[in-house]
């Protein structure tokens, strides 16, 4: 009995020796079929409208706004606003100058009675001179009389100075357009009281703009000054406009990393408002024929080499697809694609989502 249990756990043992394993689950990877690029290509771009010079049009007095001027449109009068063409030196605004002119009059009045009491000094300074010289007036006299004269000449002077000021302060009273451009925004009603330094109004020159956008630093040799490129608005779909690249940030920006890119672009009839979108493309690269592209995130580094670069390509092994890893010799990055110079042809399923986690010769599955 005892030979017959032990013969039926050998036997056991036996089978589950020769039981095979549970197989491995291919792995669910994405893939991409490797195509040849148009013969150049470019990264599109978002920009935004920004005037070629804005102004902030202060007060360089105080007092209560009386005037704003006025427009007629749609069949009625409303004041200047928003959106309104101006030029330069055009009155803006007025702020209540009888203070001011009352400071002119007192101040024009101190300088004709400083004037007045020059000349009688100038003459008495004259007569004293005569005198001294005849010996009829002592010294002390005549130092004197020379003084009321330097005296009555420096206040002539002063109150002239005190005139100009009053005269400029009564000039300031009045808002001018410092140039030809329209009217951004408009920051005063009749009636407000403004300091000195207190803007009134945002005026800007759109006769030209600055198209602004940015670009990490791989692309910025693709936008030197100088460069042409062209832009495109959706609210003027037909449209395409040229503008030179006049401005490159020197520095990227310490939050995103990215450099700003200025670009000017004529803009006669006004068509471009600030604050507009703007689409175009740049980092125009010449792909030579036939040169496979595939997306960045097929590229894996080599097993026996850290700085080369391999990519997972799909082969068929009976009714089994496996991921089979070959080296690729890489060339230019252009958006989020590389071309590849040597190692892969046109058609060929490489592995994109999941190529980082593989082994060479694994099973795999495509998702979608």
């Amino acid at each position: 009995m005892r030979c017959i249990s032990l013969c039926l756990i050998l036997i056991i043992i036996l089978v589950g020796c020769h039981r095979k394993p549970p197989e491995k689950k291919p792995t669910p990877v994405e893939v991409f079929v490797a195509h040849t690029e148009s013969a150049a290509v470019g990264y599109p771009y978002s920009a935004v409208v920004n005037p070629y010079t804005q102004v902030d049009v202060a007060f360089r007095t105080e007092g209560y706004v009386r005037f704003i001027p006025e427009r007629k449109a749609l069949g009625r009068t409303r004041l200047l606003h928003g959106g309104d063409y101006v030029k330069r030196g055009e009155v803006l605004a007025k702020i209540d100058d009888e203070q001011y002119r009352d400071r002119v009059v007192e101040a024009a009045a101190n300088v004709s009675k400083a004037e007045a009491e020059r000349r009688k000094a100038d003459l008495d300074y004259k007569r004293a001179t005569a005198l001294f010289a005849t010996a009829s007036i002592t010294a002390p006299d005549y130092d004197a009389a020379r003084e009321e004269y330097e005296i009555a000449q420096a206040a002539v002077v002063g109150t002239k100075a005190h005139l100009d000021r009053a005269e400029e302060e009564l000039r300031d009273t009045v808002l001018h357009s410092p140039l030809t451009g329209i009217i951004l925004q408009r920051k005063i009603e009749i009636g407000t009281l403004v300091h000195s330094q207190a803007v009134g109004y945002v005026v800007a020159d759109i006769s030209r703009v600055k198209v602004v956008f940015s670009v990490p630093d791989l692309a910025l040799s693709y936008v030197p000054l100088g460069s042409v490129v062209s832009l495109r608005t959706e609210s003027l779909p037909d449209i395409i406009y040229k503008g030179m690249v006049t401005e490159v940030s020197p520095m990227a920006d310490p939050r995103t990393r990215v450099f700003a890119i200025s670009v000017t672009v004529d803009n006669p009839k006004a068509q471009l408002r600030v604050g507009m979108i703007m689409s175009l493309a740049v980092d125009k690269i010449k792909i030579p024929p036939n040169r496979v592209v595939i997306p960045l995130s097929c590229l894996v580094a080599q097993p026996d080499n850290k700085k080369g670069f391999a990519v997972f390509v799909l082969v068929r092994d009976g009714k089994t697809l496996r991921a089979k890893l070959r080296n690729v010799l890489p060339g230019r990055v252009v958006g989020n694609n590389i071309v590849i110079i040597q190692g892969l042809t046109k058609g060929e399923e490489v592995v994109t989502t999941g190529a980082a986690l593989l082994r060479d010769g694994e099973a795999v599955i495509v998702v979608p």
